[in-house]
């Protein structure tokens, strides 16, 4: 009976430690404060809509995306990040990530489709982002139907597998796309405010995370980025093998 009481103990301890462990980083997905550099001219940024003129970031050789470093709290995370941003009135884009990206055997760094890095880190790949500003207006004909079709295939295998009970057809789900625009759900209500001459700061508060953050004290995961204690998926075929240049290159003619 002691042995049964230790390890329902145990049990529970864990439980709350990963509760507790969400709500910290929910909590600290609420504010950004850092430091950055380089970085040039100032503007305000309410989700995807900009307006100013900054340039943040660089390239130390022609193609190498590289320059573009900050410290502070930003993605929910204490520490060094890569960070890009190019405002031009209310043109421009940027990009995010934080920890160190994973190497390829070249030792160039690994992406997703989006052109993403990702790392080891599964939070940091789901707070990380590049995207064009206003990508959610222009949004070619293609990359619509590939979401359509990826709709139907998600629902029919679901389907399949609702009627026959067999966990096999699910190797015939596509993977669901959590940044069709390149950036998570909760970045649309982020307020944001930069500013420097080489080096310069980040300021900003996102609305949709403090929800979150609240709503997560009755274990509602408002925004899908609670991964500590998450089951994932578990079935024949998964995880899947990313897409090869062929079979990316026949959906987007698709």
């Amino acid at each position: 009976m002691r042995t049964i009481g230790l390890l329902i103990s145990l049990s529970f301890f864990l439980q709350c430690a990963t509760y507790w462990k969400n709500r910290k980083n929910d909590f600290q997905d609420i504010v950004t404060v850092g430091a950055e550099t380089p970085m040039y001219g100032a503007a305000v940024k309410v989700g995807p809509l900009p307006i100013g003129f900054v340039f943040q970031g660089g390239e130390s050789e022609m193609g190498k995306k590289d320059l573009g470093r900050g410290v502070g709290l930003r993605g929910g995370q204490f520490g060094t990040y890569h960070s890009q941003q190019l405002v031009f009135g209310i043109l421009g884009g940027e990009s995010f990530h934080s920890g160190l990206p994973l190497l390829d055997a070249k030792g160039n760094w690994l992406v997703d489709k989006k052109g993403i890095p990702l790392t080891s880190d599964e939070r940091a790949n789901v707070k990380s982002y590049k995207m064009r500003y206003y990508s959610y207006i222009y949004d070619p004909v293609k990359d619509r139907k590939r979401r359509k079709k990826e709709h139907f295939r998600r629902e029919l295998t679901n389907d399949l597998v609702s009627a026959t009970g067999q966990k096999e057809f699910l190797v015939y789900l596509p993977a669901e796309d959590l940044k069709p625009f390149g950036y998570p759900p909760g970045y649309s209500w982020n307020v944001e405010v930069t500013a420097g001459v080489y080096g310069g700061a980040r300021l900003g508060f996102n609305v949709a995370e403090a929800f979150d953050f609240l709503l997560g004290f009755t274990t509602i995961d408002l925004l899908d980025d609670d991964v500590e204690g998450k089951v994932k998926p578990s079935f024949p075929g998964f995880p899947f093998p990313a897409p090869t240049e062929t079979e990316t290159d026949s959906e987007s003619v698709e």
